[in-house]
């Protein structure tokens, strides 16, 4: 059993008010998303999905621990919920406007191979939106320490690492934004 398996039942408590923010924020970069198709990576209890889908997107999350999953189709329908792996999405080739990775990247061991696998899921001129945690703050250097402590990968990179990493990928359009002292927001496209 995975940490977040067990940390599902609070996860929300814990998260509600950063992921209102981040809600907020993506809201705002992403607009407009009504009848966008919407792949959330890592998505964990759906509660930053549920509000894309507020506003008209069609979401679906992907997540690897069902007991997250469990929580997130309280919130979406229960066919856009799937349990996979983030280094091999069940979807097909083009098929997403957006991909977004919320405070998930860092948990990823294979992570090229999950921006490849999201490069292959967007659609020509497709967003990718990456929020997540940059290693510089030393709010989430203990935070990686916290999560090594509880057998949790924390690979976290900080802006400009996974700003080249995208690059090498495959990706353009890059437009890097600093979210709070802690977080940074990637956004970048498929050409």
């Amino acid at each position: 059993m995975n940490f977040f398996s067990l940390f599902a039942p609070f996860y929300d408590c814990f998260m509600a008010a950063l992921h209102k923010k981040q809600g907020k924020v993506l809201l705002a970069r992403l607009a407009p998303l009504s009848g966008r198709k919407v792949l959330d990576v890592g998505g964990g209890t759906g509660k930053l999905a549920a509000q894309l889908e507020k506003v008209g997107a069609d979401v679906w999350l992907l997540d690897s621990s069902a007991a997250m999953l469990k929580r997130a189709r309280r919130v979406l329908p229960d066919n856009r919920a799937v349990l996979g792996d983030a280094a091999s999405l069940p979807f097909a080739e083009d098929c997403f406007d957006v991909v977004m990775i919320v405070d998930a990247l860092h948990h990823f061991r294979k992570q090229e191979i999950v921006l490849e696998e999201a490069l292959r899921v967007l659609k020509p001129g497709g967003t990718l939106a990456i929020l997540d945690f940059d290693r510089k703050s030393a709010a989430v250097k203990l935070l990686s320490i916290l999560e090594q402590v509880v057998l949790e990968p924390a690979l976290m990179l900080t802006a400009e690492q996974l700003e080249k990493l995208l690059t090498q990928k495959g990706f353009v359009n890059l437009e890097t934004e600093i979210i709070s002292a802690a977080q940074y927001l990637i956004m970048s496209s498929k050409p």
